[in-house]
């Protein structure tokens, strides 16, 4: 796909496992378009994790390239991967990681700041953010104030900030009560983000249900799973 914003070929990794090599991926082949939405699901230890993590730029593959926008992450110095990661890809983990120390609009705006924006600009759109993902009263509050549901919206929020090409999820509903989930399932499907696509890993079937397309990963290897016939 000529116009993939992200996009893996021959993708490998294989680990040391003391004398003995262990291969976890072999030869993904993966591209998502503008707009995409795209579940990766599979059993735990199948390798999704590692697959998300050198599709982020964040690991190294043993063989094959990763394109984001265009441009191989493989080719590039570390300094250059994370500017370009930075500005390019958002990141929702299973847990939050955000910086106890930063209110909320503190810390979706830090992307941005990291990127160079102005400091006015930044909390403006940190603050329009947080408001789409209903926390425009809780932006002044830090990490401890606010629930798992919140904290997870919060992260949300900062991937979006830098108006990334795709934002990556790692179970991000998997920490959460069922209603904080539910919360957090009906944002994924209901907003209109501006053309940034999303790849969401995840075992919740509510949310693989949601996406566009849903992938399996099994004995190293992709494959794309039906849609249900309603």
């Amino acid at each position: 796909m000529a116009d993939a914003v992200l996009s893996c070929s021959g993708l490998d990794k294989t680990y040391l496992d003391g004398s003995r090599s262990v291969k976890v991926l072999q030869g993904v082949e993966l591209a998502l378009a503008r707009s995409e939405r795209v579940a990766i699901v599979g059993r735990s230890g199948s390798g999704k994790s590692t697959l998300l993590n050198l599709l982020g730029g964040l690991d190294v593959p043993t063989a094959g390239e990763v394109r984001v926008s265009n441009k191989s992450l493989s080719r590039m110095g570390e300094r250059a991967r994370s500017q370009w990661r930075n500005a390019q890809l958002g990141f929702v983990f299973q847990f939050h990681h955000l910086l106890p120390e930063f209110t909320a609009l503190e810390g979706v705006a830090m992307p941005m700041r990291i990127g160079g924006v102005a400091k006015n600009i930044a909390q403006e759109r940190a603050a329009m953010l947080l408001n789409s993902v209903g926390l425009g009263d809780r932006m002044h509050h830090k990490p401890a104030a606010l629930s798992g549901g919140e904290r997870q919206r919060v992260a949300i929020a900062r991937a979006l900030s830098n108006q990334p090409s795709c934002v990556l999820m790692d179970e991000p509903t998997g920490n959460l009560d069922p209603e904080s989930a539910e919360l957090v399932l009906n944002l994924i499907e209901s907003i209109d983000w501006g053309g940034t696509a999303f790849i969401v890993v995840t075992h919740d079937p509510k949310i693989a249900e949601k996406m566009d397309r849903q992938l399996l990963l099994k004995s190293g290897q992709l494959a794309e799973l039906p849609r249900a016939v309603v």
